[in-house]
């Protein structure tokens, strides 16, 4: 039998929802996706326009109401938690939020991994999301960890990767994406990882340039001030990353960090989502950026410039 034919579990009604309304097979999944009802396509579309105006209650409210989600990662009975996971799916979901260019990195990872079975872009198409196969069936809330990180370890070089999905228990809404990517012959990965390693990103054989270039230095703080800024959901993951890249940046270009950290605490003091929790952020921030220092990280620049 086909990976695409093995079933998982369906939701209604809203994030909240912890109780399944039936089954779907991934290959049904996928055709929803690619091939939607007409009126999901109206409700896509609203969601789309209620994130480009930045209207986040409209689009959440929307989602709940309008869109169904599904847990590839296990089946649950009768509740979707950990006490109730009847058996385990060899499937790990993967999430970019709040990134440039999403269908460039959908269409990059997929082609890169061959063990990404499914590849679609978000309903605001503001970010994009990834089932990939393992090369063995978890058995235990730890070893789908272990495979999830595995792959995770790979992935967080991209930035804003949602490391909430360690957690088999979460949701994966449906989306609209007609150039969505599904491949029949995905060959699983067994390699395994940990969580303490899962922020160490690639950064391949850099030289560090001897003279510092003043007009990359301020694209890096124009990138950070925009990345920090626009933060509304997701709060510790993209803070996270955020802060990760930062450090990393002022280690390849020569930037002084205090005066990057003075601009990452100003923008996380006065963004309105992030300030209900300042102090929290803050701290994480701290962590990931004192880490990040010993791994530099050169701005990537578009090919035209």
């Amino acid at each position: 039998m086909s990976y695409l034919d093995l079933q998982f579990q369906w939701y209604n009604n809203g994030i909240k929802t912890i109780k399944p309304s039936g089954n779907i097979t991934l290959r049904q999944l996928i055709q929803s996706i690619i091939k939607p009802k007409p009126e999901m396509v109206e409700a896509f579309k609203l969601i789309q326009e209620a994130g480009a105006r930045g209207d986040k209650a409209e689009k959440d409210r929307l989602k709940a109401e309008r869109l169904f989600f599904t847990t590839p990662s296990a089946i649950f009975d009768p509740i979707r938690n950990y006490d109730s996971i009847k058996e385990f799916r060899p499937f790990g979901i993967f999430e970019y939020d709040d990134i440039p260019h999403c269908e460039e990195l959908r269409d990059y990872i997929f082609e890169k991994r061959k063990d990404c079975i499914f590849a679609f872009s978000s309903p605001s198409k503001t970010g994009c999301k990834f089932i990939f196969l393992f090369g063995e069936t978890p058995t235990s809330i730890e070893h789908y960890k272990a495979l999830w990180f595995g792959v995770a370890h790979d992935l967080d070089k991209f930035i804003n990767l949602d490391l909430s999905n360690e957690r088999c228990t979460q949701p994966l809404y449906n989306s609209f994406d007609p150039e969505a990517k599904f491949r029949e012959d995905a060959v699983g990965s067994v390699v395994k990882g940990y969580k303490e390693n899962s922020f160490v990103p690639f950064v391949g054989e850099i030289e560090i340039p001897e003279e510092v270039d003043e007009e990359d230095i301020e694209q890096c703080f124009n990138l950070i001030s925009h990345l920090i800024g626009r933060i509304d959901s997701s709060g510790h993951n993209q803070v996270v990353s955020t802060t990760f890249t930062a450090s990393g940046l002022c280690a390849y270009h020569g930037i002084n960090t205090d005066e990057m950290w003075t601009l990452i605490e100003d923008k996380i003091r006065n963004n309105d989502y992030l300030s209900k929790g300042t102090e929290g952020y803050l701290k994480t921030a701290q962590t990931m950026f004192n880490k990040g220092l010993n791994f530099p990280t050169a701005l990537k620049k578009k090919d035209n410039e």
